[in-house]
C-alpha cells in the first residue's frame, strides 16, 4: 500500500523535530560565581572536567569552582536524605547528610528533588492568572532536576510501562483512576455508566528496572465491558439512508459510511451506530515498554514507549494497534508528546465527516501537557492533533 506523500512529510517533521530535541541536550554546570555554561563534556579528571561550549569553545572547569548541589532523595522504602551531593554516578550517589557521609544506591531511588522544596520557610511568589493569584513556594528552573511532576500512565490515550502511584486518585473528563499499589491501577470510563456499561481497565507494570539514568518499565491490562460499541470503525457501503428526489418523485438512496464495529442495522438497513447501542459484553488487550532516560545535564527526562493494543467485540475482526510515543520534560511543568501509530480502524476526523476511505492505516499525533495554567497544580491541560483534541485532568 502506498503511502500518501503529506503522511510521509509528516512523519519527516516529526522526526526533526525529535531530532532537533535530542541534539540540543547538553552537560549544564553551574559555578558559585552564578555563571553557568553548557557544552559536551571532552574529558574529566580527580579536579576538572574539559568541555566543548559553543560560545567559548574548549573549556577547563576546576571541580572546586563548581556550585555545590543540595538535593533530597526519596526511597522506595519511603526514608529521606538530604544533603550536598559529593559524588554522582550512575550507579549511586554520594551524599553530606546530617547522618555523615551515605551512599544510596539509584535503584532503591523512587525520586529526587531541590532540598529548598520540602523548607517551609522558601519564600512564596505570587502566581498571578486570568483566574487570580495563587501563592507558591519560590523555586528556580536553574537547578538541576531529575523528575518532572508527572511520570504519565498514558501518552493520551495508549498506555505506557507506568501506572498511577499507590494511593493517587484522578479524575479526567472521560475517566477516573486509582493506584492500588504502586504497581498496580485501575480505572475506568466513568461517562459510559450513561448508558448502563459497567467498565474496569485493570493494568499492571509487570517489572520495573533501572536507575536515575535510565530506567524501564513493562505493563500489561485489559479493558472490559458490559455493553456499549468501541470507538472503533469499518466503512460498510449503503449504512445510510438520504431523502432525495428521482425523476421528481419522492425516493431513498443509500450511502457508504463509517459505523462502530458491533454496529448492527434496523429494518431499514439503516444502522445503530451510538456508544450505547450495543448489549454484548467485549474488551481490550495491550502491553507497554517504557524506555525512560535522564536528559544530558540532568534536567528531566526523556520516556520513549513502544506498545500494542487489540480490541476483541463479538462476531467482528481483532482490531489491532501498534504506537510508537514519545514524551519529553521541557520543564518540571511541561511535557511535549508526539506518537506514530498504525490503526486500521481508526478514521480521522475528516474521514467521519465525509465517510471517506483511509489514505495509509499510519497515523500521527502531537501536542504538549502542562499543569501551569494558574488554577491549580493538580489540573493538567493538553491540546493535540487527534480527536478529542483537547485532555484535561486532576491527579489527587
Amino acid at each position: 500500500m502506498l503511502i500518501n506523500s503529506n503522511y510521509s512529510r509528516g512523519a519527516f517533521l516529526v522526526l526533526l523535530l525529535f531530532g532537533f530535541v535530542f541534539a540540543q541536550e547538553q552537560k549544564t554546570f553551574k559555578l558559585k560565581s552564578g555563571e553557568k555554561i553548557s557544552g559536551e563534556v571532552l574529558s574529566e579528571t580527580e579536579t576538572s572536567i574539559t568541555i566543548k561550549s559553543s560560545i567559548a569553545g574548549e573549556v577547563t572547569i576546576q571541580k572546586s569552582d563548581l556550585k555545590k548541589e543540595t538535593i533530597t532523595i526519596i526511597l522506595n522504602s519511603g526514608d529521606v536524605v538530604k544533603g550536598v551531593v559529593l559524588e554522582k554516578t550512575v550507579d549511586h550517589f554520594k551524599i553530606e547528610s546530617a547522618f555523615g557521609e551515605i551512599t544510596v544506591p539509584t535503584e532503591q531511588i523512587k525520586s529526587i528533588e531541590e532540598a529548598h522544596k520540602a523548607n517551609s520557610q522558601a519564600p512564596l511568589v505570587a502566581k498571578r492568572s486570568l483566574f487570580g493569584t495563587r501563592w507558591e513556594t519560590e523555586s528556580s528552573q536553574s537547578d538541576e532536576w531529575y523528575f518532572s511532576k508527572e511520570r504519565l500512565m498514558d501518552v493520551w490515550f495508549d498506555p505506557t510501562g507506568y501506572t498511577i502511584p499507590k494511593n493517587a486518585l484522578y479524575f479526567s473528563g472521560l475517566s477516573w483512576g486509582f493506584g492500588l499499589t504502586d504497581r498496580v491501577q485501575i480505572t475506568s470510563k466513568w461517562t459510559n455508566y450513561f448508558w448502563q456499561d459497567f467498565n474496569l481497565r485493570p493494568k499492571i507494570t509487570v517489572f520495573k528496572s533501572g536507575n536515575v539514568e535510565s530506567q524501564s518499565a513493562f505493563a500489561i491490562g485489559g479493558h472490559l465491558h458490559t455493553r456499549g460499541l468501541p470507538d472503533k470503525y469499518k466503512l460498510i457501503a449503503n449504512a445510510s439512508k438520504d431523502y432525495g428526489l428521482n425523476s421528481g418523485e419522492e425516493a431513498y438512496t443509500y450511502e457508504d459510511g463509517w459505523v462502530r464495529l458491533g454496529a448492527t442495522p434496523n429494518e431499514d438497513g439503516e444502522y445503530y451506530n451510538d456508544w450505547g447501542d450495543g448489549d454484548r459484553f467485549w474488551g481490550e488487550l495491550f502491553a507497554a515498554f517504557t524506555l525512560s532516560k535522564l536528559r544530558e545535564g540532568g534536567n528531566g527526562r526523556i520516556n520513549t514507549t513502544i506498545g500494542a493494543s487489540a480490541v476483541l467485540y463479538p462476531g467482528e475482526d481483532l482490531a489491532p494497534r501498534i504506537y510508537l510515543a514519545t514524551d519529553i520534560d521541557v520543564s518540571k511543568s511541561v511535557k511535549i508528546m508526539g506518537e506514530i501509530f498504525y490503526d486500521p480502524f481508526f478514521p480521522e476526523m475528516i474521514n467521519l465527516e465525509n465517510d471517506e476511505p483511509l489514505n495509509t492505516p499510519i497515523h500521527f499525533d502531537v501536542g504538549f501537557l502542562t499543569n501551569k495554567l494558574g488554577l491549580n497544580d493538580n489540573l493538567w491541560v493538553g491540546i493535540h492533533f487527534q480527536r478529542p483534541f483537547i485532555a484535561f485532568y486532576w491527579k489527587f
